[in-house]
């Protein structure tokens, strides 16, 4: 036979954590053939399971566990559980024959590690990496989880009775089609996604078209809105400049008067200078005679602090006196008890030692005692060393063959539930015959007559859906031009509301009363009606004029009757008028607006007053609240127009929305009703393709039923053989546990003696040193006692010496302090003398202060009298300024207004072609009125038609771009199609030409092939015949255990001729084997580790000895495995050297 080289090889395995190798383990591969061995349980295929894991084994099942985190060792007798595993493949590509980005490394290193809390992490060369990077290494290489490279044990079975869709998987890793179904898999998504995006496209080109028709039409609308607005814009301009020029002429008036006011502050301000002058000669005086007051009393205070000091003085010295003679008598006492205290504590010392030397003679005794008991315990101890050993050897040898006896029973048992199984088997083939019987025609007819039906009713739900559609189209286009018209008169509403609120805000403020007298005054008058602003009504051409010639009139205030008022308690400046004077009113105002026909004077509707040859602005101004109030109920009603508009288009839209949601929700049923017939279209034509693919099998289960009963009678009867074989040995082991039971009582009945024996030893040992520490303990505390009196002697002796000379020098101190007075009488009274000159000078000080302090009031009045005219010109001077800033602002304001307007003066100036302000309001008014006209304008409609028109052709070129995608993906699944049937053809008659010449080899005869069961090479099955030499089995379930293994070794081994994994794992695969079917077995593996790399796991003797390196398994230390490593050639060097 010829194989082909392997593109890697397994150079190491790195296990740290893994079930039971719990410590750090490599596991080296320096040959081609490698046999791991060792006894049963001892953690052999934790190996397989470690690769199998590494390579992304998800299912915890396939690694003999419940869960993934049962990989990690989870503790022992003498170990805990550690918190994570990890395992790392490390692969030799000296030959750069890897794929991928791999091909440039010597070595390719797989890690994968895992923590308790179940992460899971993967590594390539030390970098981290997911799980798809691993598996997509191997693809091709025939490694992987579950792949024709990893045969541990029952997976013989498995792919011998494997179905023929799974056998189908182990010839497409063989031929490297895994990656090409992996890209199908890819691109039939990438052409599910395409054609569902070219759905989403042709969904969003439709609605499309119908937002560019109705933005054309918005967006015609919005030029003509912007030709109106721009000749609105203009007028409005010319407005700011007439409102401009008018602005300038008061700021002229206000410049004037603010001149005429700077100058009578001017001289206010001189005034005010000679004043402070005066004011600061007479403070400074004050300064002067307030520091001479300060140095009287600062001597006064002084001089009292030194007499009270010297009366102090005299008071302590005697206090002195006294306490030193209580403090003599106190220490006299003192010494006396210290002297008491000495003689105790010399006498505690002295008993203390006495009792000491009497216990120590017994304590050397008792020590001597537990000297000679501590040789007698390590005699003993050493006698049941002994025993212990020899019954150890002895429960050795009786747990072996207890063992032995566990697992023969076991294997009996087992034959015992092999026959059960048979017997059962049988049944059911026999219950199988009886229950397999043919298809009624009538049931498929009638399958395929409902499959029609289903299919027209199908078509006709499809087109209602289409109806459906439509109509939810329209609806929605509607809802969307109800939206902007409600977008556009709500904005009409809020700002008729906002000028409505501006508008009776400024009336409110106007008829506010901010003074607190005015108002108290008022609040006790129930017939004040209000102000005159809130009742008087006049003509429009009469209100600018009244409200500039007489504003003190808006704010007076309206009586029922003013003989009913306190006139009395009357607030300055208010003004109040009768009812009967307010109705009269408006008549007396238009009389005396109107010019006088005999003087020629009057006033003219701006407010302004004329004569004949004069003319004058009179005091006020017109604000426009008498406008403003007349415009009240035109707001009123402009707000409640647009409130009713607005209503009656949310009412409209509400019902278009529940229009629209009726349809969503008829379209909703009417795609679930079609997805349910599709359902059933599939289940009913799954259900035909069923019933005619049961016939089929139907036929071929009778025949395969009766080739299982033949082989499981002869498989009864060879159990029955190898039943009574078992009963044998097992008879022949309980005779060998007879006699070890009957060896080992003696000695567990001496063992138990001895350790009587050296309990009561112990226990004596025991109570002699509890004795002992007693004693011991006693000598400290009566050494301790000693210590402890010879230490308070000398403390209190120290203290002793302290008192003693603390009482030399207190009578010392009394003798100073009689013979020596602090203070006289005679000290004490010129003192007093002093204080009383001093106290006089001080009173005069006071006098002299006082009469400066009158002058500089005097001064300061007048400077307050000054500070008030000052006051009072400022604040005139603030208003004016005041008033001059504010026309400043709104000049400032209007010159702003005209600058963003982008509108020159001198362009105002020509483009004026009216002549005055109201022609120019006039037809500012009709400009908006024709605006108004075009209703609810979508300002962004340009742009937003402009970059829908940009969006549709986006999405036009984005459908060509994906219905070329489309095709050039469908192109690719052909032509992956092409490739992976030609794959598939070659490889599987690559396969069986091998698998039909390894057969006979592996079985010294015989005839084995593959056979497809369908004609499509990309989902045909794979089905194995075999039939050993002398046999004509009709299937591959009628073999025996061991014909089944070589057959499945047969395949893998054709297999790996093909295409060889860098590496196969062999788990006990030999087992079934007898001795001639394994010498030929293992010959095979032999000759392919030539050039593939081979681990097999095995019990066999003679595997064993084909076998390049022996890897021994241990668990000496109980749940802990160990590895033991043996070089054979090195070995047999030895051997042969000795």
């Amino acid at each position: 036979m010829s194989w082909k080289s392997t593109p890697l090889r397994l150079k190491s395995i790195k296990l740290a954590g893994f079930k039971s190798f719990v410590d750090p383990t490599t596991v080296p591969f320096q040959s081609n053939l490698t046999a791991i061995v060792g006894p049963n349980g001892c953690g052999k295929s934790n190996v397989i399971d470690a690769v199998r894991w590494v390579m992304g084994e998800s299912s915890a099942k396939h690694l003999r566990g419940e869960s993934m985190t049962d990989v990690i060792f989870n503790g022992s007798v003498s170990r805990k559980p550690v918190s994570r595993a990890s395992i790392e493949l490390v692969f030799d590509n000296n030959e750069g024959r890897a794929g991928n980005e791999y091909a440039g490394f010597a070595e390719i290193a797989v890690m994968r590690e895992v923590t308790r809390e179940g992460q899971s992490k993967y590594f390539l060369n030390g970098t981290g990496c997911r799980r798809r990077d691993v598996t997509d290494l191997f693809l091709g290489t025939g490694l992987g989880p579950r792949s024709y490279a990893i045969i541990e044990q029952g997976m013989i079975a498995r792919i011998i009775e494997a179905r023929p869709e799974e056998l189908r998987t182990y010839v497409e890793e063989a031929a490297g089609v895994s990656k090409y179904k992996e890209r199908r898999r890819e691109t039939e998504n990438r052409i599910s996604r395409t054609r569902e995006n070219l759905e989403r496209l042709n969904d969003l080109s439709g609605e499309l078209g119908r937002q560019l028709d109705r933005l054309k039409r918005q967006s015609e609308a919005a030029e003509r809105y912007k030709i109106l607005r721009a000749e609105s814009s203009n007028l409005e301009s010319l407005i700011f400049w007439y409102q401009l020029q008018e602005q300038r002429e008061k700021q002229k008036a206000e410049s004037e008067a603010k001149d005429a006011c700077q100058k009578q502050a001017d001289q206010i301000a001189s005034a005010m200078s000679t004043n402070e002058r005066a004011r600061i000669e007479a403070q400074v005086a004050r300064e002067d005679t307030n520091q001479i007051l300060d140095a009287a009393n600062t001597a006064y205070y002084t001089h009292a602090a030194t007499l009270s000091r010297l009366e102090a003085t005299k008071q302590a010295h005697e206090q002195q006196a006294k306490q030193a003679s209580a403090s003599q008598e106190r220490i006299a006492r003192e010494i006396t008890d210290l002297n008491g205290l000495i003689d105790r504590d010399r006498e505690e010392g002295m008993v203390a030692d006495q009792k000491r030397s009497q216990i120590e003679p017994q304590l050397k005794k008792i020590e001597a005692d537990c000297g000679a008991l501590d040789l007698s315990i390590e005699d003993l101890e050493a006698k049941l060393t002994t025993q212990e050993s020899e019954r150890s050897q002895v429960e050795s040898e009786l747990s072996r063959v207890k063992s032995e006896i566990t697992r023969l029973g076991a294997e009996k048992r087992g034959l015992e539930r092999q026959q059960a199984m048979d017997a059962s088997r049988l049944e059911a083939i026999e219950h199988a015959h009886t229950e397999l019987s043919d298809t009624d025609p009538q049931l498929i007819a009638g399958l395929q007559f409902e499959l029609t039906a289903s299919t027209e009713r199908l078509t006709a739900e499809q087109l209602a859906l289409s109806d459906l559609q439509s109509a939810w189209d329209s609806v929605d286009t509607s809802v969307i031009r109800e939206e902007v018209r409600l977008r556009g008169q709500t904005g009409t509403l809020q700002s008729a509301e906002a000028d409505l609120e501006k508008a009776l805000r400024i009336i409110a403020a106007e008829s506010r009363i901010d003074d607190t007298e005015t108002s108290a005054w008022v609040e006790r008058h129930p017939q004040i009606m209000g102000r005159v602003l809130q009742h008087i009504a006049l003509r429009e051409d009469d209100r600018a004029a009244f409200e500039a010639s007489y504003p003190e009139l808006l704010s007076a205030f309206v009586a029922e009757e003013l003989s009913k008022l306190d006139v009395e308690a009357l607030p300055a400046g208010v003004r109040v008028v009768s009812a009967e004077y307010l109705k009269k009113l408006p008549t007396l105002l238009s009389k005396s607006l109107k010019p006088n026909q005999t003087d020629g004077e009057g006033y003219t509707e701006t407010g302004l007053r004329f004569g004949p040859g004069w003319i004058e602005r009179v005091a006020g101004r017109s604000t426009g609240i008498l406008d403003l109030k007349a415009r009240v109920p035109q707001l009123e009603n402009a707000q409640q127009l647009a409130f009713d508009e607005v209503s009656v288009i949310r009412k409209g839209l509400d019902q278009l929305c529940v229009e629209r949601e009726r349809f969503a929700t008829a379209l909703k049923d009417k795609k679930a009703e079609i997805v349910e017939l599709e359902k059933e279209s599939v289940q009913l034509s799954n259900r035909l393709a069923g019933l005619e693919a049961r016939n089929q099998e139907i036929e071929a289960s009778r025949e395969r039923l009766d080739l299982e009963k033949e082989s499981l009678i002869k498989a009864r009867a060879q159990i029955d053989q190898e039943s009574n074989q078992l009963a044998a040995q097992l008879s022949e082991l309980e005779n060998t546990l007879g006699v070890l039971q009957e060896k080992i009582t003696p000695l567990h009945r001496s063992l138990d003696e001895d350790k009587g024996s050296l309990a009561r030893l112990r226990q004596e040992r025991h109570k002699l040193a509890n004795v002992r520490s007693d004693l011991r303990v006693e000598v400290e505390r009566l050494s301790g006692i000693k210590s402890r009196s010879e230490t308070q002697v000398d403390r209190l002796r120290g203290q002793l010496s302290g008192l003693e000379s603390e009482l030399e020098t207190l009578a010392s101190r009394s003798q100073v302090l009689a013979d020596q007075p602090a203070v006289t009488e005679e000290d004490l009274k010129r003192a007093v003398d002093e204080s009383q000159r001093l106290e006089e000078q001080l009173t005069k000080a006071r006098q002299l202060l006082s009469e400066k302090d009158e002058s500089l009031r005097i001064l300061e009045s007048r400077r307050a009298d000054i500070e008030q005219d000052r006051e009072a010109r400022s604040q005139a001077l603030g208003e004016i300024r005041l008033k001059a800033q504010a026309i400043e602002i709104e000049v400032r304001r209007l010159e702003g207004e005209l600058t963003t307007r982008g509108a020159t003066e001198s362009h105002l100036a020509e483009f004026d072609r009216f002549g005055n302000r109201e022609v120019v309001e006039t037809e500012l008014a009709r400009s908006r009125t024709r605006i108004e006209r075009l209703g609810p304008i979508n300002l962004v409609a340009l742009d937003e038609y402009q970059k829908e028109l940009e969006r549709k052709s986006e999405l036009d070129h984005q459908h060509t771009e994906l219905t070329e995608a489309l095709d050039t993906l469908e192109d690719a699944i052909r032509k992956i199609d092409r490739e992976t049937r030609s794959l598939f053809r070659d490889t599987f008659d690559a396969i069986n030409q091998s698998f039909g010449k390894i057969f006979p080899q592996l079985f010294g005869g015989g005839e084995a092939q593959l056979m497809l069961n369908d004609e499509d090479l990309l989902s045909t099955g794979v089905t194995i015949m075999a039939r050993p030499p002398g046999k004509r089995n009709s299937s591959i379930y009628l073999l025996s255990g061991g014909e089944k293994a070589m057959t499945a070794l047969s395949l893998v081994f054709a297999i790996f001729q093909l295409n060889p994994a860098p590496f196969c794992l062999l788990d006990e695969v030999d087992a079934p084997l007898d001795d001639a079917n394994v010498g030929r077995y293992a010959d095979a593996v032999a000759e392919m580790s030539k050039s593939v790399q081979f681990i097999c796991i095995t019990h066999n003797k003679i595997a064993m000895e084909r076998a390049e390196q022996l890897m021994g398994v241990t668990m000496s230390e109980p749940g802990v495995s160990r590895l033991v490593s043996v070089d054979i050639e090195r070995a047999v060097e030895l051997a042969t050297t000795e």
